[in-house]
């Protein structure tokens, strides 16, 4: 084909096409014009269509070659990926900024239609667009610097990065960046450097990410290449059928992880007659007790707190919340007393109310900078806003109180700063609900919050919140039937069976650990026509908690509510929290803010997870990282294997560190890792199945005293009939 082009109107056309066969004849038509081109048809290959951009004209036209000799059909791949599939370079600059990585949102085939580069003398900002599955933008990097932008054609894809750094004010930076395409096109910024390195695309691989660290400008920065024949696994991917249907990929998804509480109590139930406990405890001394759970993966004794969160400082909170108010209540009404006594007793007292005050206010701080793990120049302001708020108001309340001026009692403001935080967390938490409570008839049935429990409930009320019209509800009402017969089936069986020795049973029942997860997960396909995929999980993960609970009743009472009380006891719990902290904020004596302490969920251990299908481990096993210490980390899961799990930790770290591996909220491993080294550490599946996989790290910190601050990664373990692979690059960051 010959193709000819130039400008009507301001905008380019093809002017003329000529078309000739392998027998030498031509058809052609148009006008010729300066610019053309032709392309020839490989061996073998003959002309098959067409792609390009038309309208009343064609602007844009290329050729598709197809095969001459027949190719058998073959049934097409649902798609999987390997460690083979992606390849990070090295990162080139300085040990400064905040770390980052594209490679948590890297779709495996994606398409890249644009790279933005900023910078004068040095490197500012680095943005990638991301046009197919979905439109993203990743950008890294500050603000300042001149723009350069280069549009990739179609077909197009970058392969080179060249990358210059150097020292400015004492630290490195990278000063120069140049990404070169498959097509000879290129695009910089910067000034070249003396060091300077050249990372090319492995063959048939593409540029997909970047990873390095970036703050007001790009500190370090290295490459993220994917096969580009690569197919991605996708959520909606047919894995079979069965009783309930077609299947899709059952994967842990994004939300099982949130937690709505600042802590939960663990659950314990007795053991049964042969000394076991039920799938999802461990024994503790004379009872079972909950492993935590994914969404308060840090064991705290008898409690489970969010990720990222410290046990140290959660008890400290409750202690000093406790100090508080008997030193309130010992000072309550006692003002007056202090006007008097104030030229020998003012520096005590405002040196005690100062103390309790700050005390409080800076645990809640540090637990708040924990779990949110703020960066960058807005979130350090922000928190700084904060706690400049405790020091401005706190203070100047006490003061006034002890000169005996008219203003509010002390503890009235101290609990409205010190709660602020987690008034605006539990508001979020009430609101997001909405998303949830949207459409499905299936989804009514669990968000009916206000549904009156009856002391004349049966099993045929399930009706009024199933919508028969629904292969989801259908699904459920049949996994509900089958739910009440197995625990009327082992109590027929066994009819003098303890009630621990029932729940033993069902909980290691083909019921619990194949039935439950495929049919709730089945009902995301509907879900996802109405919500986003991340209230699709939510809801998944709210029909499984539903199941829980009836198949608790059943076991405990030999009765249900079917589930009616599920979202109402959440919604109590809420309520109660929001009640005690607004309270708080007027008690005088602070022990309603003492309460609010306390009051929390009892958490049960993760439950009706399954079997997971292959992804990659941000998609299927949830995986998640707080903070700068282990951001980049990747890897994938596949349900076939050999019963491995192999972490393979790769150091970008100045230090040596100590990564303490966590399995169900217990202390399991310690790995040892040196600066810029990588260890392989592993353990099997079945060692680890059903069960967190939490991740923290000592590093030396101040005087080179050892910390376990800077981050953690969290990850799930399932089981797997067929073995099973888990395999994780777990990046080392200085944090």
């Amino acid at each position: 084909m010959e193709a000819h082009w130039g400008q009507k109107s301001g905008r380019t056309r093809i002017f003329y096409l000529s078309f000739g066969t392998n027998e030498g004849n031509t058809v052609s038509g148009g006008t010729q014009t300066e610019e053309k081109g032709s392309v020839t048809a490989p061996e073998g290959y003959q002309l098959g269509g067409f792609f390009g951009r038309d309208g009343d004209n064609i602007d844009l036209v290329g050729v598709v070659w197809t095969s001459i000799e027949a190719v058998a059909e073959t049934k097409a791949a649902r798609g999987s990926a390997t460690d083979e599939d992606i390849q990070l370079s090295p990162v080139y600059g300085g040990p400064h900024g905040v770390a980052f990585s594209d490679v948590s949102g890297i779709v495996l085939g994606q398409t890249l239609s644009s790279v933005t580069v900023r910078g004068d003398a040095r490197v500012d900002a680095v943005t990638l667009q991301v046009v197919k599955p979905a439109e993203l933008t990743w950008s890294h990097g500050g603000k300042g610097g001149t723009e350069s932008t280069l549009t990739l054609a179609p077909g197009e894809y970058i392969n080179s990065v060249e990358i210059h750094w150097g020292k400015k004010s004492g630290r490195t930076h990278v000063f120069y960046v140049s990404f070169t395409t498959s097509e000879g096109n290129s695009v910089a910024a910067g000034t070249k450097t003396e060091e300077s390195v050249t990372e090319t695309a492995p063959k048939g691989f593409q540029l997909s990410g970047l990873h390095g660290r970036a703050e007001g400008e790009v500190d370090q920065l290295g490459a993220i290449w994917t096969r580009i024949s690569a197919k991605p696994a996708l959520l909606t991917d047919s894995t079979g059928s069965a009783w309930y249907g077609h299947t899709i990929r059952n994967w842990v998804g994004p939300t099982i992880g949130n937690s709505k509480d600042t802590a939960c109590y663990r659950k314990t139930v007795a053991f049964n007659s042969k000394n076991i406990c039920p799938l999802g405890y461990g024994k503790d001394d004379d009872d079972c007790i909950a492993q935590c759970p994914m969404s308060y993966p840090v064991g705290c004794f008898l409690e489970c707190i969010p990720q990222n969160d410290d046990c140290a400082l959660n008890i400290a909170q409750k202690v000093a919340s406790v100090a508080a108010v008997a030193f309130n209540a010992a000072t309550a009404g006692l003002f007056g007393q202090v006007k008097a006594a104030y030229s020998t007793a003012k520096n005590l007292y405002l040196c005690a109310a100062a103390v309790i005050s700050i005390i409080r206010s800076l645990i809640f701080y540090l637990r708040f900078t924990q779990t949110t793990a703020p960066q960058g120049d807005v979130e350090k302001l922000l928190a700084v806003a904060y706690q400049s708020d405790v020091v401005l108001v706190d203070l100047p309340v006490a003061v006034y109180s002890c000169l005996g001026l008219k203003v509010p009692p002390k503890l009235q403001w101290t609990g409205i700063a010190m709660m602020i935080v987690e008034n605006i967390v539990k508001q979020a938490i009430i609101n997001g609900e909405e998303i949830v409570s949207s459409a499905d008839n299936v989804v009514n049935m669990l968000t009916n919050t206000s549904a009156i429990k009856s002391p004349d409930s049966s099993v045929s009320e399930l009706q009024d919140f199933i919508d028969p019209n629904t292969s989801c509800g259908f699904e459920l009402k049949q996994l509900t039937d089958r739910v009440i017969f197995a625990v009327s089936d082992v109590r027929n069986k066994t009819p003098n069976a303890a009630m621990d020795d029932i729940r033993v049973t069902i909980s290691k029942s083909p019921l619990v650990l194949n039935d439950i997860p495929t049919v709730t997960n089945n009902c995301m396909k509907e879900m996802m026509r109405k919500k986003t995929i991340d209230a699709a999980f939510e809801t998944r993960d709210l029909l499984r908690k539903t199941v829980g609970v009836i198949i608790d009743q059943l076991i405990e009472t030999s009765t249900t509510d079917m589930g009616k009380s599920v979202k109402e006891d959440d919604y109590y719990l809420e309520v109660a929290n929001l009640g005690l902290t607004v309270l708080g904020g007027m008690d005088p004596t602070g022990v309603v803010y003492m309460v609010s302490q306390f009051v929390q969920p009892v958490c049960g251990p993760t439950s009706f997870i399954g079997e997971i299908d292959d992804g990659n481990l941000y998609d299927a096993l949830g995986l998640w990282t707080v903070d700068q210490a282990f951001v980049g980390s990747y890897g994938w899961w596949t349900k076939k294997g050999d019963g491995v799990v192999r972490l393979i930790f790769e150091s970008t770290d100045k230090e040596d560190v100590t990564v303490v591996i966590h399995s169900g909220g217990d202390d399991y491993a310690k790995v040892d890792v040196a600066a810029f080294a990588t260890v392989t550490w592993e353990s099997t599946v079945s060692e680890l199945q059903d069960k967190t996989l939490y991740l923290d790290r000592w590093r030396p910190g101040l005087l080179g005293m050892p910390g376990s601050g800077g981050g953690s990664l969290l990850v799930w373990v399932p089981r797997a009939s067929e073995g099973g692979h888990l395999l994780m690059h777990v990046r080392i960051n200085v944090s």
